[in-house]
Order: structure tokens, then sequence, then C-alpha cells
């Protein structure tokens, strides 16, 4: 292959400096193979680079052009500084769990050409993130958590002490700032003050718990002081597509490797790193956990006693042996009683993070804000340990308000007798329903005939005289016709997601679930608005739950993580969210209260590996 091209896709500059830099340094790279991004904005191939240098030996390397952009520019010199930052002069854990830089980095204009080393010398080596359901799960991450404190922070470190605020804060960096999606989130979703010092969340009668966003000033958790933060080095990212391990499932649990280090600090406060973990781990499973469930999980999470039975097993045991992983190394320097109370701040801490990220759903946003109040309610003690003021009653995030008003026609499926010949004859399919934009303030809704004939007639055809004759609640009742076209379409899309190899939904097919669950939500408020009759309680419920699972799908489509710039791991798991949210809809869409018998249309359900979409094949690497 020419030099000139090979290297095209990293951009003609990089491309003529890579080429500049085998002939200078008589290492020719060859067999360029495209890889998954390993960080936000980054583009990664592997190549065969045959060494002039006698001393070192021909082999595959991955070659790492970071993104100009934030913490990326700064990965070439943070992975030297972790590799140089040695535990008690101990070379061991840089050479076994740290990925290797082979020759120093290149700069291009703003960004970094990166030379690294295979994890572990070893091309099998894949991200924790693809053996989650695997049964070694627990055992590796209790390992990692353990080898993270004991290996690397033997030589803890400790600058003084410091507010528990101040301990939040300090981990949550910008994420308050005003204009931030944590804060953005917290006021226009929950309709919370970050001020607000105490709050009920979820229900009015609630044991009353500190505003976990509430860190300035005289908030609750000022008054309380740590002695002992714990410091040491830290990757500062660590979630499971940025560890390395073996991919044979019978492999040591304690072979992984770190890889970007890109937020790499020798001075983090060391409950961070495990703790974001853990609930990088915790947030695979929620999405597939009854509200039940899920309300165990918070118990267990925060050290209250639950009977957990609700709980997947790999879960439990995942939070219970990790949680107990730092207890050698603790014991060893006699502050155990220190780490509780910095572990469920960390556990407050990133626990907003995750509320803070817009490719979990509001529910999961809602329990993670949730786990952050708990945390920090669980730090202070008892509820009648302390006497809060004024306690704000939170319920949980609020819907969005549609930003445009419309009266939308539903497709009505007439008797074949009332059908325009036109149609009979040419056998075309039914027309799209007709979107009217409503005027404002709206009159009383119309009746259903009335509709039907106005988008008819300005479809350019028209219903015989009988037709409009007929009185409106003699007209065929269009909500099951609805529902079962719902179904029908979202059993179609559901297949052709699940064909797709893990993360690589294309654009065209997200652009056209994202219209036709816009279509449907509009169609249904519309239908339901315009009929003379009126649900009952638990039929609206229902028709309510649709609305919400059209949302969520909707809300699934917008997901950044499909952006082919993420990690493969992120891509993963936005493509996941999507096959749950379709099954979700089509769930509801079976009721028979709703008119619908079960397994209509193809009996399209959860998926068969609520983890990995059903058909989707796994990359090997």
């Amino acid at each position: 292959m020419d030099r000139s091209t090979q290297f095209a896709k990293f951009g003609a500059r990089a491309a003529a400096l890579l080429d500049q830099w085998q002939q200078q340094n008589h290492r020719p790279l060859t067999a360029p193979a495209w890889l998954d991004t390993g960080g936000s904005g980054a583009s990664l191939a592997s190549v065969f680079v045959r060494d002039s240098d006698p001393g070192r030996t021909r082999r595959r390397m991955i070659i790492k052009l970071c993104s100009p952009d934030g913490d990326s520019s700064m990965e070439p010199g943070r992975l030297i500084a972790a590799r140089r930052s040695l535990p008690n002069g101990d070379l061991s854990f840089s050479r076994d769990h740290l990925v290797e830089q082979l020759y120093d980095p290149m700069p291009v204009d703003d960004a970094w050409l990166m030379f690294q080393g295979f994890a572990g010398n070893d091309e099998t080596m894949v991200t924790l993130s693809t053996i989650l359901r695997q049964r070694r799960m627990p055992g590796v991450a209790v390992q990692i958590t353990r080898s993270l404190l004991a290996d690397w922070n033997p030589d803890e470190k400790w600058d003084g002490e410091m507010t528990a605020a101040a301990f939040v804060s300090e981990l949550l960096d910008r994420r308050l700032e005003p204009a931030e999606p944590l804060a953005v989130w917290v006021r226009d979703k929950l309709g919370l003050d970050l001020e607000t010092p105490w709050i009920r969340p979820g229900r009015p009668n609630a044991a009353p718990l500190p505003n976990p966003v509430h860190l300035k000033g005289s908030c609750p958790l000022s008054e309380h002081t740590l002695d002992y933060p714990m410091r040491g080095r830290a990757h500062g990212d660590l979630h499971p597509g940025n560890i390395m391990v073996p991919k044979e499932p019978d492999a040591d649990t304690g072979r992984y490797v770190l890889i970007d280090l890109s937020r790499f600090d020798e001075r983090a406060l060391l409950a961070r790193d495990p703790m974001h973990l853990l609930l990088c781990l915790v947030a695979d499973f929620l999405p597939h956990m009854s509200d039940d469930a899920r309300a165990e999980l918070l118990d267990l999470l925060v050290g209250r006693d639950t009977p957990g039975l609700l709980i997947p097993q790999g879960l439990a045991r995942t939070v219970d042996e990790v949680s107990r992983a730092p207890g050698d190394w603790l014991h060893q320097r006699t502050i155990s009683d220190q780490w509780t109370g910095q572990w469920l701040l960390s556990m407050q801490a990133c626990a907003l993070m995750f509320t803070a990220r817009v490719r979990y759903d509001a529910r999961d946003r809602w329990w993670f804000f949730r786990l952050a109040a708990e945390a920090a309610g669980a730090y202070l003690g008892p509820a009648d340990a302390y006497e809060p003021g004024e306690v704000k009653f939170v319920p949980g995030p609020r819907e969005a308000e549609p930003t445009v008003v419309e009266a939308v026609v539903a497709a009505v499926k007439l008797p074949q007798q009332v059908a325009p010949p036109e149609a009979k004859r040419e056998t075309k399919p039914a027309p799209d329903p007709v979107r009217i934009p409503a005027p404002a303030p709206a009159p009383a809704p119309a009746p259903v005939q009335e509709s039907v004939a106005s988008a008819l007639a300005a479809a350019g055809e028209s219903l015989p005289d009988a037709a409009l004759e007929t009185p409106a609640e003699e007209l065929p009742d269009t909500l099951p016709a609805l529902l079962i076209d719902l179904r029908n379409t979202f059993v179609d899309r559901l297949g052709e997601v699940r064909e797709y190899d893990a993360g690589s939904v294309t654009a065209r097919t997200l652009g056209l679930i994202r219209e036709q669950a816009d279509r449907g939500q509009a169609d249904l408020k519309a239908l339901l608005t315009s009929r003379h009759d009126t649900p009952g309680e638990e039929a609206r419920d229902r028709l309510d739950a649709i609305l919400g699972r059209l949302a969520r799908v909707t809300e699934a489509v917008n997901d950044p993580g499909f952006s082919y710039e993420q990690p493969f791991f992120v891509r993963d798991l936005a493509h996941r969210m999507l096959v749950i949210a379709l099954a979700q809809l089509l769930g509801s869409t079976r009721e028979p209260a709703l008119g619908l018998q079960a397994g209509e249309a193809g009996g399209a359900g959860q998926a068969t590996d609520p983890i990995r979409p059903e058909g989707a094949r796994t990359p090997s690497g």
C-alpha cells in the first residue's frame, strides 16, 4: 500500500508526519487495521512495526491520534506521569497494569500521535465492557478494586482535613456550574433549586434527606469534617471501556490493564475510581430492573438491610464484594473508620455524575439522583440525628411539554366500500396521517367525523355522502386500529435494530424510528382529545404509559452515544437501550385492556438477552 494513503483516516497532516517518522527512524509500519475509538474524538489503528533497533521486538502496536480537546490533549504527558509514579519505587504495577508507550508521542497541530503497545502485549485482550454478563464479572471487579488500592496505593497520601461538602465538590469539579447538564436537569426536570438544603425525594412521607447538589454555604455537609481524606494514584475515568482483560473466561481474574489515562492524578481522592466503576456496572443492569428491585438495590448500596431477593444475583454479589474489597488494605493502616464516610460521599458524587449523563433515560437519572441523596443521608447518619428546617417534596422528573401543539388526524382504516376508487385500482398504501397545525388558543376538539373529512379534503379526496351523513358515534373506533398500527410498525423496527452488529445502527434507521415515534405520540394525543367519550381511569393510565414509552423511544434514538466518534462500549450501550425501549413499547401496546390480544403482530417483546440485542454480532476484540 502507498505510504501516503495507508494512514489517510488520520488526516493529511498526521499521515504525512507518520510517513516522515517511518523514514527518519527506519521503522516501517504495515498492515494497518482501524479500531473502535478508545476516547472521545480519538482515532486508533493497529499496525505492524519493524524496528531497526536490534534490542526491540518486532510486533503490532496501536497508533492513537488524540483529540485536541479537553483532557484528551493531556494524555501523552499523563501516561508518562502514571508510568513514572512508582508505588514505593516498585515497577511491577506499571509493568503489569498500565498500557505501555513504546515511542515518544509526536505533536500534530494541537493534537498528539501516540505509539502504544497492546494491553498486556496480547492481542486477545478485550475491554471489560464485553464481559459484563459473564460469570467471572464479580470476581474481576473485586480484583481490580483491591489492586487499585493495595498494589497501586500502598503509600497513600494525606494533606489535611476537609469538609464533606468540599470532598463531594472536588469530585464533581465543574459539573454543578449553572450551565452544566447536571444543574440544568435538576432545575428543569426536578424543579429543584440548587440552594435548597433538604428534600423528600419520591414520597411526601419519606424521611428528609440533604439535597445532594447543595454543596455551598451552610449546606448540611459543610458541618461535617473528614479528618483523613485518602489520596493517591487514580485513573480518573475508570469505566469498563478503559479496562482491558483477557478474553478467555477462565483467565486469571487479577490480570488487567488500564488504558486512556488522560485524567491520571497522583493525588486524587481514592474512593472515586472503585465507586465509579461499581456504578458503571450498576447502570448496565438498571434498565432491566423493576421499581421494587431498584429500591432494594438502593438500600444495598447505602448499607441498609434489605432482602435483596429481586436484585440479580451477579449484581448483588458484585456490590457486596466490591464494597468489602478494600478491607485488608484499610486494616493495615488502622484507618478503616475513615473509609466508610468517604465511600458514601464518593457514591453521592458519582451518582450525580450519572444523573448528568444524557444517554440515560429520565427514570434511570432520577434513580441515580435519589441514590445521591440517600448516600448523603447515610453519611449524616439516622434521620433522627439531624433537625432539618423546611423540606421540599420532589416527586420526580417532570415530563417536558411539547414545543408545538398539533391537531393530528389519525389515518383511519375505512371500510373497503367507502375507500376512494383510485386507491382500489392502484392498490397504493394508505397515506400517512395528515397534520393540521392547531390555532392558538385551541378551540374545542372537533368531532372525529369532521376531522376525517377535513383530512381527506386536504389530501384531495372525499368521503361518499353516505359516510358524511353517518353520526359520529357510528364511525369505526380508530383507537384499536391506531394501536395495532403502532405495534406492527415497531415490531418491524425492533427486528431491524436487532439485526445490526452491536453499536452499528445507521443514522437512516434512527431517523426513521424517531419520525415514527414522534408521529405515534402526536396521533395518539390528538385521537384521545378528539374522542367524544372519556376512557376510564385504568385505560387512560395505560394509554399514558404508551405515550411515555413512545417518548422513551424518541429519547433513545436521540442518544449521542450512537455517534461513531464515541467509544465502542458507549455505542453498544446506546444500541441496547434502544432495543429495550422498543421492546417495552411493544409490551405496552399488547395490553388486553386496550383491545389487543397478547402475542399479536409477531409476539415481539423483551430481547432474549436484555443486554445484547438479539441477533447482533459481538466484535471479537
